[in-house]
C-alpha cells in the first residue's frame, strides 16, 4: 500500500513538472473539450482480491475540459464491467414443467469519478497524471429469458446491490494519430490513442461472485444474502481506446 503512495506521489511530480514545460507551445487551433472511449480490464486488489480474484472486463467513458493556458483538464469518467455470470435451463415454473427459459446472473461493478488531471497539451506524445474521487457500485442482477428467443427478456430481478466510497490516481500516455487544424482557433480537432492505468482505493461494499450461487433442495439456483461477500473494495484498472480533443 506505501508502495503505491509513493509510485503516485512520483508520478504527479514528474508529470506536472512536464506538463509546464511542453504547455509552453499550446495549441489553440483545437478546442477545449474531450470525450473519449476504452476498453477496460479491472483487477481486484487487496483485501477484494482475497474473497474474489475475478477480473472484470467493460467499457470506460470519459469527458473533460481543458483549462486554457494551463496544462490541466478536469472531468468526469464512468466506467461499467462485469466480473462473472452463470447461465441455468429452468423450468418456467413449478407447475409448467414442461417449458424451460434461461435463468441468467450477472455479476457487476461500475464506477463514477471526478477527474483532475496534468498533461501538456501539445505535442504528438502526452503523459498525463490524474486524480480521482467518487465511487463504486457493485449490483448483481438475474434475467429470465425465452429459450428460443434469447434476446427477449420475460423478467428480471436485482439481487444485491451496494455502494462504496473511492478515490485514488493514476497516468497514461495519449498519441495523437490525426489533427484537423482550421484558421479559426478552437474549431479544429486532434484524435488520440489513449492507453492509462488507475489505482482506486474503494470503501467496503457488499456483493456477489459466480461462487455464491447455491442450490436449494430441488435443485434449483438461489442467491442468498447470507453468501454475499464484504471487504474494501481496491481495483487496478487497465484501459486502451481513444480519446478526441475538440
Amino acid at each position: 500500500m506505501n508502495t503505491m503512495r509513493y509510485l503516485l506521489i512520483f508520478l504527479f511530480l514528474f508529470t506536472a513538472s512536464a506538463s509546464s514545460l511542453f504547455a509552453q507551445e499550446e495549441d489553440y487551433s483545437i478546442g477545449r473539450g474531450q470525450a473519449g472511449i476504452d476498453f477496460m480490464l479491472t483487477f481486484p486488489q487487496g483485501e477484494f482480491k482475497e474473497t474474489s480474484d475475478k477480473i472484470a472486463y467493460g467499457l470506460a467513458l470519459e469527458g473533460a475540459f481543458v483549462l486554457p493556458q494551463f496544462p490541466v483538464a478536469v472531468g468526469l469518467t464512468g466506467t461499467v464491467a462485469t466480473y462473472g455470470s452463470r447461465t441455468f435451463k429452468v423450468p418456467f415454473s413449478g407447475t409448467v414443467q414442461l417449458v424451460n427459459v434461461d435463468l441468467t446472473t450477472s455479476n457487476n461493478v461500475a464506477t463514477g469519478h471526478l477527474f483532475l488531471r496534468l498533461q501538456p497539451q501539445d505535442g504528438v506524445f502526452r503523459p498525463y497524471f490524474e486524480g480521482l474521487l467518487g465511487f463504486n457500485v457493485f449490483w448483481t442482477e438475474s434475467t429470465v429469458k425465452d429459450e428460443r428467443y434469447e434476446d427477449k427478456d420475460i423478467a428480471g430481478s436485482t439481487n444485491l446491490s451496494d455502494v462504496a466510497f473511492s478515490y485514488g490516481g493514476g497516468g497514461g500516455l495519449q498519441f495523437r494519430v490525426y489533427e484537423g487544424a482550421t484558421d479559426t482557433p478552437g474549431q479544429g480537432i486532434a484524435l488520440f490513442i489513449d492507453a492509462k492505468v488507475r489505482y482506486l482505493y474503494g470503501g467496503r461494499a457488499k456483493y456477489f461472485d459466480e461462487e455464491s450461487i447455491t442450490f436449494d433442495a430441488n435443485g434449483a439456483p438461489v442467491l442468498l444474502e447470507s453468501n454475499a461477500l464484504e471487504s474494501h473494495t481496491d481495483m487496478l484498472q487497465a484501459m486502451i481506446g481513444v480519446s478526441v480533443r475538440f
